[in-house]
């Protein structure tokens, strides 16, 4: 009889299938652009502009919030209503965070007054571009990866300030506030841009500089890595990839956010196999008697 150890079952799982590359497009009828697809370098990359391709200014449109509450009466908003809103639309800031109103004119000139106000407070000053942004962007046109950069600021203030930066050549695609209806964490702006840059989701890199830009990159299925700068490391352990700086940012680093690709195991739909154990024979032994033994 099998022992209590024999009688459990024991499963035995099926080998791991070969994972279809999600970048595979069956329908190319020309084999080396499907080729070159299957590769880990043919990818896009979403940069943020504010804080990532430029000096965080988030300082300035924190005093323009509080000079417009000021302004119109209202009690100013709490320091984490402020965080809360960066990197939001202003018409999300004022309807959703701030709860000053929701009528569509009064929204829209709240927005308006607003944005008078951060003008003034910026003046003929630009933010200066962060170190590391030109060559990193000259390295993704090297390697002939798209890049597009994304702002929820209105077009023209965001226009403006690329132009400024003379780095507008080495988009393929500019996102604004304008384009979508809501801002960060929602993906929308990440969504757009990866449609313009003729890339799937899953093979864009979104770079930015908070847990708000990684919370909206995993809504939609991207990479994200974060620019640190002076913020602790650890607050931002959510992303695929911290840096202090583009500077330490390569082609390489990048490939490497998809090389899981070729070795994650898919999970078989096939049920489990439990094999049937076979009993063991019993063993006859031989009976001793009385007569064996020598009179």
């Amino acid at each position: 009889m099998p022992t209590g150890e024999d009688s459990e079952r024991v499963v035995l799982k099926p080998l791991p299938r070969a994972v279809e590359n999600v970048a595979d497009d069956p329908s190319l009828h020309n084999p080396l652009a499907r080729q070159e697809r299957l590769s880990t370098g043919w990818f896009g990359v979403v940069v943020e502009f504010d804080g990532v391709v430029v000096e965080d200014t988030s300082d300035l449109h924190i005093k323009a919030w509080l000079q417009l509450a000021d302004e119109e009466g209202k009690s100013r908003p709490l320091q984490f209503a402020l965080k809360r809103a960066d990197g939001m639309k202003n018409e999300q800031v004022v309807q959703e965070v701030f709860c000053w109103s929701r009528a569509p004119m009064e929204v829209r000139r709240l927005c308006a007054r607003k944005e008078e106000l951060y003008a003034a407070l910026a003046g003929n000053h630009k933010p200066p571009v962060v170190p590391g942004v030109p060559l990193f962007l000259e390295t993704l046109v090297k390697h002939n990866v798209p890049a597009g950069v994304v702002s929820s600021a209105p077009e023209a203030r965001m226009q403006s300030a690329l132009a400024a930066t003379g780095l507008k050549h080495a988009f393929q695609t500019v996102v604004t506030g304008d384009d979508v209806y809501r801002g960060r964490p929602d993906p929308e702006a990440y969504l757009f841009a990866a449609q313009q840059l003729g890339r799937p989701t899953v093979r864009c890199v979104v770079v930015g500089n908070s847990n708000q830009s990684v919370e909206a990159a995993r809504e939609c299925g991207m990479r994200a890595v974060v620019v640190a700068g002076r913020k602790p490391l650890y607050e931002l352990g959510a992303a695929d990839l911290v840096v202090r700086g583009l500077d330490e940012l390569s082609f390489i680093n990048l490939k490497q956010l998809f090389s899981d690709e070729e070795s994650v195991e898919a999970q078989s739909d096939e049920p489990e196999l439990e094999p049937e154990l076979e009993e063991e024979p019993a063993i006859s032994r031989p009976t001793m008697t009385m007569d064996y033994w020598p009179q």
